[in-house]
């Protein structure tokens, strides 16, 4: 069971359809139940992600499928109404994008929401001599088992701070 407020989570992928196999599930559970889903992709995603939902079978139980999440290319026109809890909040592109964009939604929506899901995506190649730093920052690893504890998908993880003290 996830915890209730600010939830920190990362996703390492390698391509965008890898990307887009990994959330598709996740979009579409979270719509099932009425949450609500953001995207903010530095790489303007929305159009990979539809070309690839006409090439797979994919069943939406909400009305509207894919076509409820909301995109941004721009984290500052991120505009979410305060009624709605929980909201999920991907954050795609390269890792400055996703501090800056991270710390504005920080700012101006930590207040306001009671729960809080955001999944930084970090293309592999240009997050890796980051890792730990990128691990260190987040509780949760998001991958095609949903969001899970970074401990259980990393066992030999330990934060940097542990190491430097050892």
């Amino acid at each position: 069971m996830l915890q209730i407020g600010f939830i920190k989570a990362c996703n390492f992928y390698v391509s965008e359809w890898h990307l887009f196999a990994t959330m598709l599930p996740f979009i579409r559970d979270e719509l099932k139940f009425e949450n609500q889903v953001a995207i903010i992709s530095q790489d303007n995603l929305k159009y990979g992600m539809k070309k690839m939902m006409d090439k797979v079978d994919i069943h939406f139980y909400n009305q509207n499928g894919i076509k409820d999440v909301m995109w941004y290319k721009n984290y500052q026109e991120l505009e979410i109404e305060s009624s709605v809890n929980p909201i999920n909040i991907f954050v795609q592109g390269t890792v400055e994008y996703i501090n800056e964009a991270n710390q504005y939604i920080n700012e101006c929506y930590s207040k306001i929401y009671r729960e809080i899901r955001i999944i930084d995506c970090y293309e592999l190649y240009d997050s890796n001599p980051f890792l730990y730093e990128i691990l260190d920052k987040h509780d949760y690893v998001f991958n095609t088992g949903g969001l899970k504890r970074k401990e259980y998908v990393f066992p030999d993880y330990k934060e940097s701070a542990l190491i430097k003290r050892s």
